[in-house]
């Protein structure tokens, strides 16, 4: 584990693949860890300048100046990804990572309940930090999760703050004496 962390909180980006109420447990490619993975659009040069430069923060921290090449940076082109989705070649992408639950809230700060979702494409913000570590025989800039701010309500947290009260909401629509 690195000593030295460099903190970030990033500017407004959506948010893709996470894990933020349960860790990633049981698939092929699990690592049991909280995460979310960030869009970043290549045209959003100010995210991307604000993650490079922690990056590059964190790796002198553990590394002298001279000893930061050759460093794998967490910011992962999307063209590289777009078989999964076509639309990922407009973005880069960025994974945050922790051993432990997250702080997660909502657009006003109040605690977010586990009945509400972060899904594909919502707007986030992420607080984390960034620090250097040998992975593998190769030096990596690790992205650590502290927490995720929801910036938008999702449509169903307005009305309803749980699960079963937005399933019999949901089921009164199908009901035929409705």
């Amino acid at each position: 584990m690195p000593i030295d962390y460099v903190h970030i909180t990033t500017p407004p980006v959506h948010a893709h693949i996470n894990f933020l109420h349960v860790p990633d447990i049981g698939g092929p490619l699990s690592d049991d860890r909280y995460k979310i993975t960030i869009l970043i659009s290549k045209h959003d040069t100010e995210c991307i300048k604000e993650i490079n430069n922690a990056c590059e923060r964190a790796a002198n921290h553990e590394w002298s100046a001279s000893g930061t090449k050759n460093v794998q940076m967490p910011l992962i082109d999307g063209e590289s990804q777009k078989s999964l989705w076509p639309d990922l070649a407009s973005y880069h992408l960025c994974t945050f990572k922790s051993f432990h639950a997250p702080i997660l809230q909502m657009p006003d700060g109040t605690a977010m309940p586990r009945s509400v979702e972060i899904k594909v494409g919502d707007p986030v913000r992420v607080f984390g930090a960034m620090g250097g570590l040998i992975e593998d025989q190769r030096k990596v800039v690790a992205c650590y999760l502290s927490g995720v701010q929801l910036l938008s309500e999702p449509p169903d947290s307005k009305d309803n703050s749980s699960v079963i009260e937005r399933l019999h909401q949901r089921l009164g629509n199908f009901l035929p004496w409705n």
